[in-house]
């Protein structure tokens, strides 16, 4: 007699790392059209098992025969649509509503939507569902137990692969599932592989096979099993076999029958070739309708996730708002200190200095000229406190909150007007007498370096207008290094305008980032992912409508952004469009790779959020944001022109301050490292994905 088995495993051997074998050469059969539980405690290689049955990983050693042929091939059509699969955690998407959810298996699974229909109102019934609208975030563990085990059922597969599928059901709607179990299977021949916390309903199974340490200590129906042990409750028949392998392990290892003798003769070879001779058969659903589902799921992921549209798209342009709204601006309202022993507070500003010019004599006589130059000191931007004590000025500048201390002397306007009168024979003293002395305070390098700045340039400015009015030439007042109008920009060029490009690429990669990594990783820790991958799903459509998906976000960031920079925020470039709205695409595509292979890499939303974290603030302070990378040392000066948006940066600001051109190396080469960012972050991620599933 030939049996026909719908699993055949033999010699199955299995190992993570330099730990002890999970499989330690296994053999098993299961008859197809019956239901085989499989019972052993956490950490005996059940779950390793079923992954390798299904596809989702290789045995290291070994061979596996599923439904006429090994995993992943043609002939048995695994992973696919033939398989239905129930993880033990619940494995959905908490955005899903209880039809969403089906329509969503069911698409994968290569089902019509009005199939879906009609299945989803038969198990609605028979496993108790949930309203259809209702969400999964929203339901109880047990619901979405049961929804999770109506998205295995759904398409009525050849073989169903059920891990604890009873855990937390009322004892009446464990019966009802299992007597739907033993009708599937006599009736349309489904093969059943189920694990249970509740040893006793295994009873009801066909065939019974009970692991430990990676091996099997029996295989055999319940009857039989009992029998063998002489005892009435599977559980104690578990616990003697596990005694005597404990204290005789030799006894265990060949107990399981030979896969020869299961078969009859009946060889694995034989077997792939019966199946083999099959043609034009169609065991999976159309990539195009698995692409379509995992497009929606995108969507719902975003639609229905609180903040999800708020991170992608308002938090984007939060931050461009911010950046154009306090990085860049003159600062208002220092307070500064005067102490002024020619004229003291120049009668509240209303004394301006006097300067009386003599046409016979050709010359010009001042009176309080310290006012004048007080004078021309943009109000707007140093707030003037009058002291009569130098001391007292000094004292109180932490109290006001003073910059520093301006001090001119009692005869300031005599000095200046003997030192312009005669330049070559000024006394010692009547110099430093015509000298205004600033004493500054404050440790703040932006402000002391921005108020010196503007003393310097409001005081030439009221100088040269006093030289005017002196009927000499303003020449006489410029120093003698003359700096001309830059080549590119302009001369006062606005801080803000020398770090938006690195700012508007570095927000768009780390967005992207951000966005991607916790997506993915919510998939692959929820048992999403690895749950599609069982149904035919490959990793390579996963990605790509992740990175689809993705992209039309980054396509909104990257409008939303750019229409504030140039738009609202009047930011000039003197460069064409195309390179500025190219760069930034291209920065929130390498942001999203690298999202990617973080999610790849790391195990837990914890570490995602470290990685992430810890990627941002060298990228910020090392891409030539906050200070030129021609500052830095040489060592971290290469290191900052290897990360993705150094180069870039510097080519953004090229297109924008010097108009250049995409033909030129300063732009394309910013284009080039983005583009090869993005190539290496995705080959090591495809190749990672693949290196877990062996």
């Amino acid at each position: 007699m030939v049996v026909d088995y719908a699993i055949v495993v033999s010699e199955a051997r299995k190992k993570y790392g330099e730990g002890a074998a999970i499989l330690n050469g296994l053999n098993l059969a299961v008859p197809k059209g019956c239901i085989y539980g499989l019972l052993g405690a956490s950490g005996c290689g059940k779950t390793t098992l079923l992954s390798s049955v299904v596809g989702v990983r290789e045995l290291d050693s070994g061979d596996i025969w599923v439904l006429g042929g090994r995993p992943r091939s043609k002939e048995s059509g695994i992973p696919g649509p033939r398989v239905g699969y129930m993880p033990q955690d619940v494995s959905l998407v908490d955005e899903f509503s209880v039809i969403g959810a089906l329509y969503f298996f069911g698409r994968i699974n290569g089902l019509d939507d009005h199939v879906i229909e009609e299945r989803f109102a038969f198990l609605k019934d028979l496993l108790q569902l949930p309203p259809q609208n209702r969400l999964v975030k929203d339901m109880s563990g047990g619901q979405q137990r049961r929804l999770s085990f109506a998205a295995a059922l759904l398409h009525k597969p050849e073989l169903l692969i059920l891990d604890e599928p009873t855990v937390g059901l009322d004892p009446v709607l464990r019966d009802n599932i299992w007597d739907h179990l033993v009708k599937i299977t006599r009736e349309d021949n489904v093969t059943v592989i189920i694990t249970t916390h509740y040893i006793e309903e295994a009873k009801q199974s066909d065939k019974i096979g009970l692991m430990r340490n990676g091996l099997l200590l029996a295989e055999s129906s319940p009857t039989e099993l009992l029998e063998r042990c002489h005892t009435e409750s599977l559980e104690e028949a578990f616990l003697n076999l596990s005694v005597q392998a404990e204290s005789q392990p030799q006894n265990f290892v060949q107990t399981s029958i030979p896969i020869t003798e299961l078969c009859n003769v009946v060889t694995l070879d034989s077997i792939y070739g019966n199946y083999a001779s099959k043609k034009n058969v169609q065991w999976r659903s159309s990539s195009k309708k698995r692409c379509k589902a995992l497009f929606m799921k995108n969507a719902l992921q975003y639609i229905r996730h609180p903040g999800g549209v708020l991170f992608s798209i308002i938090l984007p342009m939060l931050q461009l708002l911010l950046f154009f709204n306090s990085i860049g601006l003159d600062p208002k309202g220092v307070a500064i200190s005067i102490v002024n022993e020619e004229a003291g507070n120049c009668d509240n500003g209303m004394n301006l200095g006097n300067i009386t010019y003599d046409e016979n004599e050709f010359s010009c006589k001042f009176s309080d000229l310290s006012c004048r130059l007080i004078h021309g000191i943009n109000s707007s931007v140093l707030n003037k406190i009058y002291y009569d004590d130098y001391d007292l000025a000094v004292k109180e500048i932490p109290s006001k909150k003073s910059v520093g201390v301006m001090y001119f002397s009692r005869n300031f306007s005599d000095a200046t007007q003997a030192r312009m009168d005669d330049f070559l024979s000024t006394t010692n003293e009547d110099a430093i007498a015509s000298q205004i002395e600033v004493m500054m305070y404050t440790p703040d390098r932006q402000i002391s370096l921005f108020v010196q700045r503007q003393l310097y340039d409001d005081f030439f400015d009221e100088y040269k207008a006093i030289i005017k009015e002196c009927h000499i030439s303003p020449k006489f007042a410029d120093l003698p290094v003359r700096l001309e109008d830059p080549l590119y920009g302009k001369k006062d060029q606005n801080y803000m305008t020398f770090i938006l490009p690195p700012f508007l690429l570095t927000v768009m990669f780390v967005l992207s980032t951000s966005i991607s990594s916790s997506i993915i990783i919510t998939d692959r820790h929820s048992g999403v992912w690895d749950r599609i991958l069982v149904q035919g799903v490959t990793t390579s459509e996963i990605l790509v409508t992740h990175f689809i998906s993705q992209l039309l976000v980054i396509l909104l960031q990257a409008a939303a952004a750019l229409c504030i920079c140039f738009l609202q925020s009047d930011v000039e470039w003197k460069g064409s469009a195309m390179p500025v709205i190219g760069m930034t695409i291209l920065a929130g595509i390498c942001g999203m790779s690298y999202g990617f292979l973080i999610s790849v890499l790391c195990t837990s939303h914890t570490l995602v959020n470290y990685v992430s974290v810890g990627s941002f603030y060298p990228l910020i302070l090392l891409c030539g944001l906050l200070w030129p990378v021609e500052g830095m040392p040489k060592v971290v000066k290469w290191f900052s022109l290897s990360l993705p948006v150094t180069i870039p940066g510097t080519s953004l600001r090229g297109v924008m301050e010097k108009g250049k051109s995409m033909s030129e190396p300063e732009v394309y080469s910013g284009f080039l490292v983005l583009s090869g960012w993005i190539l290496g972050l995705t080959s090591i991620c495809l190749f990672h994905l693949r290196s877990k599933s062996a």
